[in-house]
């Protein structure tokens, strides 16, 4: 397989996934998921291009989409896509086969396994991608993929909340993103994001206004404030989902967005903001994580608070210490979601406040947490600890301000982070009398990431040369395979940097966590002090029931009406706005009529005054048919047998259907309204027909060559035929034709099956008589 086909293939293999998991599913159960995994393998093989990225010569690879329009999809694997796209499939393929451990026997897991490979597959292509449009496109399959996931368990109110939570606020994005990558394609003057220059775009006016809308839907996605309130009840998704979204993808989409055009976003006011805001949603996802009882809810403001970290990073341009902190996050926040999940489906609670000496009955559970955990706290010789003195030292160079964030954040980080160990220490608590450590394969997908963790610390240190990270360690690779794609030279992780600020920062943090542990009980209360009676979510359910209500009042100001309102508006629109047309564009000549037209059009306006005096349906029906046939002579005059035709018999299958239904019908009653309204009614009739009279009597002077002198030309040459009507329905127009057809066979369809019900119906009460 050539490298580009195991490119395009690596974003297309879990897709194909998602359509073979449910088959997979109804014979294999939650076992679908172990032969799942080879649907990640494609985007895992790519680290053999890891070489080329490092060098800056990038993979890429694409194919044509719409060539009429020059739209294709375009793949580039540089040192940060193929970073990410190894995370995405490592820690996929950990979720897979957690998945399938994790679900019960009465679950949908091939619908499950569907929607998790359909959501793999758009965050490959998101971080792949090297189109704007397929950006774009991609952004959204994640965002409807993750609305499947998160209300996976749809009969649950909670569930149903979270799943429309997250899917209006990402769509705000969603819709926020395409403007921005619109805007940026105009100003660009091309849609291959890495062709995309700063010089070129700055000059144009929509530089601006395509940043900020790029802001917005990285704000939305990542759960930046004032955002973040949907990634917590998103947490109601099934815990695999939990630690996919949260750990490696979903989240961090936003993130990828700052990454990926960083190049534009590091740049004046952008970069102050993006910092601020990562650092107050820092701040407040540390806070809010402090006051939760709910093992899975401190992971998930925990992740909002980490998510803040990458962006401050990434958004201010110390993407080295990001990009380390990055990975670090994927690895130990993975590990933790899937140690709650353990924790859950052996005790069947994740309430802090009744578990507690866990480690006695979930050992192997316990030793996975532990380091998984001491490293989200920056806790010395694991990963955690590096990337938080890289972000400590990049905010000490931004200011006082932004360090004093930093810690103060850290600070209530390390404290939730022994809240959360603290489950595994003190006397057994646990409403579970027979509880004991999980499965095999529930605990073993979770052991490589809390391996990794350590990995990234305390296997990577060099004897002989102190404690400092060796160029070929797992950590310093994935870092520094980023290189080439923000511009930072290859680096080392440093264990050690000598006493300094930042060591003594870090102590502070240290102790200062420790004592707001111990002390949880008064700083809870202080909490409870300082919670005001609204918040986003009372905000945000606000904002929702004032747009119901104002749906509702407008529908009824609008949609209330009867049908007769309802079409005085359209045909009046209809009638106003081409008239506006006409008068700008009316030519100077209009064709003239000929005689002939005017007395079949005299004759058929004379039908139509007869439906309208009609006093029963039968007058009117004829009247109407009348009509109908008169029309039938205008396609003679145009020398259209055909058309006539075809025209002659619908009129007389209409009739015949107008009479077998109407018979059925009530007698009619004389409808009163106002002379008034009448003469409206009449005025809006006229503007219409003079409307339509003008603009054909203009379309007969043509403003360019006629299209049927190429019908008539081409037809022999191209579509193979005589008959030049029946070459436009077949050839020329066959994809309008085919439509039409498709139209009818889904109406032949629906008929066949009311036919259906109404037989079953018929014969169940004729059973019961």
């Amino acid at each position: 397989m050539t490298a580009e086909a195991l490119l395009i293939l690596s974003v297309i293999a879990p897709f194909l996934g998602a359509i073979l998991a449910p088959y997979l599913g109804r014979s294999l159960k939650a076992r679908a998921g172990y032969p799942l995994i080879l649907c990640f393998l494609p985007a895992l093989f790519l680290v053999q291009y890891a070489p080329a990225a490092r060098a800056n010569a990038p993979l890429t690879a694409g194919f044509d989409w719409v060539p009429a329009l020059g739209l294709s999809v375009d793949f580039r694997a540089d040192g940060f896509s193929l970073m990410f796209a190894l995370i995405v499939a490592a820690i996929g393929i950990l979720i897979l086969a957690y998945g399938a451990a994790y679900l019960g026997k009465s679950e949908r897991h091939g619908r499950f396994f569907s929607y998790l490979l359909s959501f793999g597959g758009a965050m490959l292509g998101l971080v792949l991608t090297d189109n704007l449009i397929a950006l774009f496109a991609f952004w959204e399959l994640t965002s409807i993929s993750s609305f499947l996931l998160i209300g996976f368990w749809g009969s649950r109110k909670a569930s149903q909340d979270g799943a429309e939570k997250a899917l209006m606020i990402t769509a705000l994005g969603g819709l926020a993103l395409l403007v921005a990558v619109i805007l940026l394609a105009i100003a660009g003057g091309t849609q291959q994001i890495s062709t995309l220059e700063f010089a070129t775009l700055r000059s144009s006016p929509l530089f601006i206004p395509a940043l900020g809308f790029l802001l917005l839907a990285a704000f939305t996605k990542s759960a930046q404030l004032p955002f973040h309130l949907w990634l917590p009840t998103a947490m109601e998704a099934p815990t695999p989902v939990s630690a996919f979204l949260h750990s490696a993808t979903m989240v961090k989409a936003g993130v990828i967005l700052v990454a990926k055009f960083g190049f534009l976003l590091d740049w004046g006011l952008f970069s102050q903001i993006i910092m601020y805001v990562g650092l107050a949603t820092m701040f407040w996802g540390s806070y809010l994580a402090l006051r939760q009882n709910d093992l899975k809810a401190l992971l998930a403001y925990s992740t909002v608070s980490q998510l803040g970290i990458l962006m401050s990073l990434y958004g201010s341009g110390h993407a080295f210490a990001a990009t380390a902190h990055l990975v670090n996050h994927a690895a130990f926040k993975a590990a933790l979601f899937m140690v709650v999940g353990i924790i859950d489906h052996e005790t069947g609670s994740r309430d802090i406040s009744r578990l507690g000496g866990l480690r006695r009955k979930l050992p192997i559970s316990f030793i996975i947490a532990l380091p998984a955990a001491l490293s989200m706290a920056g806790v010395p010789l694991l990963g955690g600890f590096i990337s938080k003195e890289l972000f400590y030292e990049e905010m000490f160079h931004e200011g006082f301000l932004p360090m004093l964030i930093a810690v103060t954040g850290s600070i209530m980080t390390f404290a939730y982070c022994l809240r959360f160990l603290k489950v595994f220490f003190g006397p057994l608590r646990c409403e579970n009398p027979n509880v004991h450590e999980a499965s095999l394969r529930l605990w073993l997908p979770a052991a490589p990431l809390s391996l990794a963790v350590i990995a990234f610390g305390i296997l990577s240190i060099n004897p002989l040369k102190g404690l400092v990270f060796k160029s070929d360690t797992l950590a310093v690779w994935f870092t520094n395979l980023a290189a080439p794609s923000f511009g930072y030279e290859p680096g080392h992780l440093y264990l050690w940097h000598g006493f300094n600020l930042i060591l003594g920062l870090s102590a502070l943090t240290w102790a200062l966590g420790i004592g707001l542990h111990l002390f949880r009980d008064p700083f809870h209360r202080f909490q409870q002090a300082l919670t005001p009676a609204w918040n986003n979510n009372t905000l945000y359910y606000k904002a929702l029931a004032g747009l119901e209500h104002f749906s509702s009042w407008f529908t009824h100001k609008t949609q209330g009406a009867s049908f007769a309102s309802h079409l005085r508006v359209i045909v009046l629109a209809f009638a106003l706005i081409g008239a506006s047309v006409l008068w700008r564009y009316l030519p100077e000549n209009l064709s003239p009529v000929p005689l002939a037209f005017w007395l079949v059009a005299l004759l058929i306006i004379t039908d139509i005054v007869g439906v309208l005096m009609a006093q029963n349906r039968l007058s009117a029906i004829i009247f109407a048919g009348l009509a109908g046939v008169a029309s039938t002579l205008l396609f003679v005059l145009l020398s259209a047998p055909d058309l006539a035709l075809t025209q002659l018999l619908i009129e007389t299958v209409t009739i015949i259907l107008f009479l077998s239904v109407f018979r059925f019908l009530p007698r009619l009653h004389t409808y009163v309204r106002p002379r008034s309204l009448t003469l409206i009614d009449g005025l809006i009739s006229l503007g219409v027909a003079g409307t339509i009279f003008t603009a054909l009597l203009a379309v007969q002077t043509p403003i360019a060559d006629r299209i049927k002198d190429f019908y008539l030309d081409y037809s022999k040459s191209i579509g193979g035929g005589y008959n030049v009507v029946n070459v436009i329905l077949v050839d020329f127009r066959g994809y309008d034709t085919m439509g039409e057809i498709t139209v009818l066979s889904v109406v032949a369809v629906s008929v066949f099956a009311l036919l259906r019900i109404a037989v079953k119906r018929a014969k169940s009460e004729s059973n019961d008589d």
